[in-house]
């Protein structure tokens, strides 16, 4: 017999949660309950059943049931909502296929109750969903909010009787609510999809989903409710295609904006033209592992920068409590927006946590940084000047020796004292060329930019590239060990197409010292071997990564 754990996200859910967990006494041998910091008593109501309750800041619905079902114990997983629970049916046929596993997954129908009635037209009927399956053999996917599971290529499925329940909405005012919710989430994922919205869709995508609903999917024999229905999933459709052309024309306002006030380099087509407008919303993705003094300093940095409109997510590769009390103070006391990514400790685990991160950033353009290089304050605006389609950004910073790293201060941070060159020499900074970093003169930045023979590939500690890049390569190749694991990420880029840009003299860190007991010349020789192979046959995307292919 298999071991099964249930899995599920929850926000606010005391309505629903009791009824939910209840239903899966008996029959999962785990409960695994991932909370977004619910105000109400849902994390109350969890005590009462032996539910593991995870807290953990909202990813979007397709990252966060992907994290939820990364913290199970076993690889069989039954993934609910909240407002969902099992009928006495299904229950019976999941224990029958505990005993006899024979597929990679298994659907069921889900029964929808909308506003205290059984749905079983209006298109709410038959729903089948994969639910029940094993996690090794796909991963959910989607367009948010609307997730699913999908198995990998090849993955076979079976059906069970009985009825997963869901209570929809106890009110048409709690769908109309839900509705303008959902159809914003929607628009901006169309958007960073680049998918556009010709006023066509905006004028009969709507129409059709009426028609689709109260007429084929027979919603007119639930009556009134059948046509409150139908309305709906058309206003639905419509706001979503009018709220994302508006982003749209929002979008390319600026970009009009931005670029008549920069000449063009290196534009060999338009694709490469796309700039990132002044003032746009960034995700600032930064690793650690059990260096929580050094992230204090960091999350120091980015607490004055100019460019304000970014999230912080901290993909953490297992560290220990003193981690979390740091993420989970800053959480509370700082203006931040701050997520924080954790798997347990299974020895280096590096390029997993990006792919994690990566998944969980809302923005289209990430920058990459370590939990031990502190920020200058124009760090983030730096990387937003100078972000363009169809390249990555490769940045620059000043190593500390062990005792000065100590001895920044979060004062010499938030005064940016730590970044003046006289500062740091009295205090035992190191004399060569790279200090020249720290002379803040934009004239002689670009010059140096220009100048350096450093070459500029990817780097983990400072680089940035659009999410829509990272993902045409599949992410970072999770059998990268420590040793070149960022510069494979990059030779993939560079074999898409992409060009680089030097701005190790404009985008400024400092790196803090500290060991590194996880570097072994076994590792090092395995890295070496991936990125030979990578550059020999041209390789984009990698096997093993946000995708395992």
């Amino acid at each position: 017999m298999v071991q099964l754990s249930a899995v599920i996200i929850t926000y606010n859910e005391e309505q629903y949660i009791g009824r939910c967990l209840e239903s899966l006494q008996e029959v999962v041998d785990e409960i695994i309950v991932v909370d977004s910091f619910s105000t109400d008593r849902t994390a109350k109501l969890c005590e009462k059943y032996n539910v593991k309750l995870i807290r953990q800041e909202f990813l979007g619905y397709i990252q966060q049931k992907n994290f939820a079902m990364a913290q199970a114990s076993n690889d069989y997983i039954l993934s609910l909502d909240a407002d969902e629970a099992l009928s006495d049916g299904l229950k019976s046929s999941i224990l029958e296929v505990k005993k006899n596993w024979e597929h990679e997954g298994y659907e069921f129908r889900r029964l929808n109750n909308f506003c205290g009635k059984w749905m079983y037209y209006s298109g709410l009927y038959p729903s089948k969903k994969l639910r029940l399956f094993d996690r090794r053999k796909g991963r959910w996917k989607g367009i948010n909010p609307h997730d699913c599971f999908m198995l990998d290529d090849g993955g076979k499925t079976g059906f069970l009787k009985g009825y997963l329940h869901h209570w929809m909405y106890e009110s048409i005012e709690d769908h109309i609510e839900k509705i303008n919710r959902f159809s914003s989430i929607s628009a901006r994922e169309y958007q960073s999809l680049g998918i556009n919205a010709p006023m066509w869709k905006v004028l009969i995508k709507p129409v059709w989903r009426f028609i689709h609903s109260f007429v084929f999917n027979l919603g007119f024999l639930h009556g009134e409710i059948g046509f409150v229905i139908s309305r709906n999933l058309a206003l639905q459709c419509l706001l979503k295609y009018s709220k994302l052309r508006n982003l749209l024309k929002t979008r390319n306002k600026k970009a009009d904006i931005r670029e008549a006030s920069v000449p063009e380099k290196n534009t060999a087509s338009d694709y490469l033209k796309e700039i990132l407008p002044p003032g746009s919303f960034v995700s600032i993705l930064m690793t650690t592992y059990n260096q929580p003094e050094w992230l204090k300093k960091v999350l120091w940095g980015f607490e004055v920068q100019t460019h304000r409109n970014f999230e912080v997510i901290i993909a953490d590769d297992g560290s220990g409590p003193e981690t979390k009390s740091v993420v989970e103070d800053f959480i509370k006391n700082s203006h931040l927006r701050i997520k924080h990514i954790w798997h347990p400790d299974e020895g280096y685990q590096k390029c997993l946590i990006l792919n994690k991160g990566i998944m969980a950033a809302e923005a289209e353009y990430i920058v990459f940084t370590d939990g031990d290089c502190i920020p200058r304050n124009d760090f983030i605006q730096t990387h937003v000047e100078h972000a363009k389609r169809g390249c990555f950004l490769s940045g620059g910073a000043i190593r500390l020796p062990n005792e000065l790293s100590h001895l920044v201060s979060k004062e010499d941070i938030a005064s940016q004292r730590a970044f003046i060159l006289r500062w740091l020499v009295k205090r035992g900074l190191p004399g060569n060329i790279k200090r020249l970093k720290l002379i803040r003169m934009g004239w002689f930045s670009s010059l140096m930019n220009t100048m350096t023979p450093a070459k500029s590939s990817w780097n983990g500690g400072n680089s940035s590239v659009w999410k829509r890049h990272i993902y045409e390569v599949n992410g970072f190749n999770e059998d990268m060990l420590y040793g070149g694991q960022d510069r494979e990420f990059g030779e993939r880029l560079y074999n898409l197409g992409l060009t680089s840009r030097q701005i190790r003299y404009s985008a400024v860190c400092l790196h803090l010292d500290h060991g590194r007991p996880y570097k072994t010349n076994d590792s090092i020789l395995r890295n070496k071997s991936i990125r030979k192979s990578v550059k020999r046959n041209k390789e984009i995307k990698t096997k093993n990564g946000i995708i395992k292919i």
